[in-house]
Order: C-alpha cells, then structure tokens, then sequence
C-alpha cells in the first residue's frame, strides 16, 4: 500500500494505491488546506493487473491491514460541519451498515503461482549434511517435525533441497526444519527466483541475531569498543535485523520463510543464549507482520508446545507470543519497518509489557505501582497535554498530518523505557500520531467488538431521525475503563471545536471524525465492501459525540481533565530495559 499527496497549483490531489488482487486509485480533489478537508469531487479508478508476478497468492492477508485502515480513512461524504453546532446530519449517500459477525473466519488462499515458482534444488554441504545424519534429537521433538512434515503446507510449499556433488540426494524435510550452524543456500520454501537471495541473506541475519553467526558488517578484534552491547556491532544487527523486518513487509512471500526460518533454528537448538535471542526475535516478528494463515496453525501449534519449557525462560516468551499471535494475524502486516529502539523494545515486551498492543486494564495494572488514583491510562494525558503545550490548537492539520516517523518511534520507546518526556519535541503532529497509534494497536478496540454492530446501527438511526441520543447512549453500555477512555479522548477532542482553533488548524468536527473513527472502532470483516460502508457509520457515529456528548456528566466517578501539565520529566518506576540478549535474572 503506498500513499502520496500531490499538489498542482492551488489544489491537492490525494493518490491511494492498494495493492492485493488489484489496486484501487482514489482521487480527491480540493482547495488548499480548505476549511473542509476531504471534501468535494471524488472518483474511484480500480485496476487489476494481470496475475503475472503475483507473489502474494499463499498469504491472503498479505495487505489486508493497511487496506481497512485506507479505505476507512477514504470514505466520501460531504458536510457542513465548519462550526460545532452543525446538524449531525453528514448527507451520505451510502448503504446500510453491514453487521459484522463477532467471529470471522478468515480466508485462505491455496493457489499457487505456477509461472514463477520452480522447485529449488540446491546444494548442501556434505559435513552438514552428515552432521545432521549423527545427531540425536528427542522424541517428542522429532513427532512434532514428523507432524509438520506430514502437513499439506509442508508438502505444498516447502522446496526441495540435494546434497552431494555426484550423486545429489535430496534431504530428508525433518533434517530440514532442525537447527544448524551452516549457511542456508537456498530458501526453505518454493519463492519467486527475485527473491532467493533475499531469503538466504535472512537466515544469516537470524544466525547473527541469535548469536549463532558472527556479524560481518564491520569485523573488528575481540575486546575492542565496538563488541560491547552498546557498540557498533550490536546496532549493526540491528539494522539487519530491521531491514528483514522491511522486507517481510514488502514481499508477503518472504513472511512464511522469515517464520520457517526461525522455527527451524529454534528446533533442536543446543545453545541456551541462543534460544533466548531467537524467542527475542519472535517476539519483534509478532508485533511486525503475521504469518500466512496455511502457516498460522503450525506456528500456533509449535508456540504452545513451549509453554512448559524453564530453559531460557521460554515459557513466558512462548506465553506472550502466543498471545500476539491472533492479534497481528487480524491486524495484518504493518506498513514500515520498526526503528532500533522500537526493536529494542519489543524484544522485552515478554518481561516487561508495553504501554502500546495490550489490554487497557493490564496498562492501569502496571501503573497501579505508580499512578494508583489515576483512572486513565498516564499516557492520555501526557500526550493530551503535551499537544496542548506544544501549540497543537493553532498547528494546521492537527490530527490529519502524521508526524515525523523516526520520531514517534523514538518517543514511543522513550515511553515504553517509563519515560514519559517531551524533551526534544517541539512539533504537536509527535504526540499526536502518538495518540491514534496507542489507540490502533490497543490489543481489544475500545469500543469491543460484541457492542461495534450497535454503534453502526445507531449511527444509521442518528442519521435518518436526525437525533444523536443513540449514538450518546451508547457510551453508557462500554466497559468502566473503555468509557473513561472514550471520555477523555472526546472531550479533548471538543477543545479543538471552538471556532478560532478551527480557523487555525482546518480540522472541523467532520474531519476529526474521519481520522480519529478508525482508531476508535473496528471492522472486523475481510469484506473491503464491509469494511468501507461501515467506516461511513463509524464516522458519523464519532461526529455525534464530538459535538454532542457531555462527557462531564455521563460518569459520576470520572470528570476528564487537560492541560493539568503532564508533559514534565515523569518516570513510571517501570524495570530498566535490558541489552538485547540479556536474560532476567
């Protein structure tokens, strides 16, 4: 998926390419910087390319993420919403909502491309070869590979590899999926030719990630500065390790082959660090991209059987992954690579759990230590406060223009390292990209998914009755936790209403319901139709509570507060993070 904003002259012109079986052009066209964004003439151009070169046909979810999160943020509609007393009518001109069932069943796609797969036969070296013969792994290990190999996506997808110079031999799959030393030289499983040496490159990386390889970027004595944890050696990884990150989001293909090389090198693995290092790398896999869902139930299945191993303490990186598991696998991939410390990060999210991805009670359980009498998350009214401090009512598009990536990023680790600080920061777009992404990753939307199918139905009746009492009562029905939370992010948004910050920042109650909507509700459908009718209804749903909510009297036990100066130097008492690699005690 790629995004552009192209300016001619006194318009702006917004090209949205999605790329799955075909991909779709969406042009709107508007003055510039309007006092309504997003708003006028629209046409939709959709292309679909010829199957040729499609690599993408065993991983159905390949861009199924970013597609949602598009195409809500591309819903048409017009309104007059330039003061705060706007009718909550938004005129669409759409279908009715579509009502999700609360359990989907995602699809899968069997196909292969036959016209740019062959059956790679490479050699392996004859010593690893009889190493492999030699070694004796236990049963319990062995039944499981057995198992794997027995699959029908091992017997689909998994490439055939010969060892031998006179008489090549082929290699035995469950010899295949164990551990090894040695260089891979050729990938695991049937991939376009364009990217074998992609895929080879990758299991150096994992090899030098796990400790199992030693890096080559810069080869340097041992005992000098740069081997130290901190040193040129360990960033160098990293940034290896980031660019496998990049392409596993780049080419769906590689997904399954990042996966299966890893399961391999934690199978019959004989050195403990090395374990540790590779359920590290797990765990960063698991936060990037999801594997395909013909590999899913083989991972799912390989994690679980992990749970009860002490060694390395497996069991509770296995447990945390097995969580993050179905969690990526319905957010599909994401749309860039993580930065170091955000690698870094999640590397220690099984020890010590982030602010972003998990549950709201489980972020007001860390912070109980710390924050006892606060009723919402610390990091609302940090990043709130801090959008008011740094100027954020008068920043044109506030809310709509993203922040500096790198530096979200690295504002995000600061705060998962318990640092909640602005030093440094002086654009109001940091905190407030900040803010939608704490709210898109929270691991269970904030409205759940059991209420979703009524907030769109009373979306549909606010609109056709002109009565935004449905749509505000629903407020009342959300968890204790989930309401406050949807309190304090309204009622901060209704600050941005009043009619001098909308002559400066652009951003009417229209358009803040078109880009905070996704972030607060979520369609869970693999049907883009679905997906694209209902996020019209997410929309106006939000736009009623922006301007209709009083969200100071809707909790007897919750009044949202702002600009109280949450941006000072905090620290949350959280455990110091560890260097990469390095084990709990």
């Amino acid at each position: 998926m790629h995004s552009q904003s192209l300016f001619f002259g006194g318009t702006t012109t917004h090209f949205v390419a999605i790329h799955c079986r075909c991909f779709i052009l969406h042009f709107t066209s508007t003055s510039f910087f309007p006092s309504t964004m997003c708003l006028g003439p629209a046409f939709t151009f959709i292309y679909t390319p010829s199957p040729k070169g499609d690599a993408h046909s065993r991983h159905p979810r390949s861009s199924h993420q970013s597609e949602k999160t598009l195409i809500s943020h591309a819903a048409l509609y017009s309104a007059d919403a330039t003061h705060p007393n706007a009718p909550s009518s938004l005129r669409i001109k759409a279908n009715k909502p579509i009502l999700v069932a609360q359990t989907q069943t995602r699809g899968t796609s069997t196909s292969t491309n036959g016209s740019t797969l062959d059956n790679n036969q490479h050699g392996l070296s004859e010593l690893y070869q009889q190493d492999l013969e030699r070694r004796t792994i236990p049963q319990d290990l062995a039944d499981e590979i057995q198992q794997f190999v027995e699959s029908d996506f091992a017997k689909r997808y998994f490439s055939t590899h010969r060892t031998g110079f006179i008489f090549k031999r082929k290699v035995p799959m469950e010899l295949m999926m164990m551990w090894q030393k040695a260089p891979l030289m050729a990938p695991l499983l049937l991939l376009n030719k364009t990217l074998h040496k992609d895929a080879v490159r990758i299991f150096r990386v994992i090899q030098q990630v796990m400790g199992d390889r030693e890096y080559e970027g810069r080869r340097q004595p041992p005992g000098s500065p740069g081997r130290s944890p901190g040193g040129s050696v360990a960033k160098g990884i990293l940034e290896e390790e980031r660019w496998m990150l990049g392409e596993g989001i780049l080419h769906g293909e590689l997904r399954d082959e990042i996966y299966c090389q890893l399961v391999k090198q934690l199978s019959g693995n004989p050195q403990p660090d090395s374990v540790f290092r590779g359920w590290q790398l797990m765990s960063v896999l698991l936060i990037t991209f999801p594997p395909s869902k013909n590999f899913e139930a083989y991972l799912r299945t390989f994690i679980e059987q992990r749970r009860g191993q002490k060694e390395s303490r497996v069991d509770v990186m296995a447990k945390y992954c097995l969580g993050r598991l179905p969690i990526i696998s319905q957010k599909g991939p994401r749309g860039k690579a993580p930065g170091l410390s955000e690698i870094e990060s999640a590397s220690d999210a099984p020890f010590n759990p982030s602010t972003f991805g998990e549950p709201l009670d489980t972020i007001l359980r860390i912070q109980s230590r710390t924050y006892a009498s606060l009723k919402v998350p610390i990091i609302l009214p940090f990043l709130a406060d801090g959008i008011l401090a740094l100027g954020g009512t008068q920043q044109e598009g506030i809310f709509r223009v993203p922040g500096d990536g790198d530096t979200v990023s690295e504002l995000k680790a600061r705060i998962d390292r318990g640092y909640y600080t602005l030093d440094g920061i002086n654009d109001p777009h940091i905190p407030a990209s900040l803010l939608k992404l704490w709210l898109r990753e929270l691991q269970y939307p904030l409205v759940p998914e059991e209420l979703y199918n009524d907030c769109i139905q009373c979306a549909a009746s606010a609109e056709a009755n002109k009565d935004p009492e449905e749509c505000l009562s629903m407020i009342s029905r959300l968890p204790t936790i989930n309401r406050r939370v949807v309190l304090f992010v309204i009622s901060f948004l209704q600050l941005f209403l009043e009619d001098k910050v909308q002559t400066a920042t652009k951003m009417t109650a229209a358009n803040l319901a078109l880009v905070m909507a996704p972030n607060l509700l979520r369609c869970n459908s693999d049907s883009m139709a679905v997906v694209f009718t209902n996020a019209q209804y997410e929309q106006i749903f939000v736009y009623n509570l922006l301007l209709y909510l009083k969200c100071d009297v809707v909790d007897p036990d919750y009044v949202p507060r702002h600009g109280l100066g949450a941006t000072g130097n905090v620290h949350t008492g959280g455990n110091p993070r560890r260097s990469r690699g390095q084990r709990p005690a």
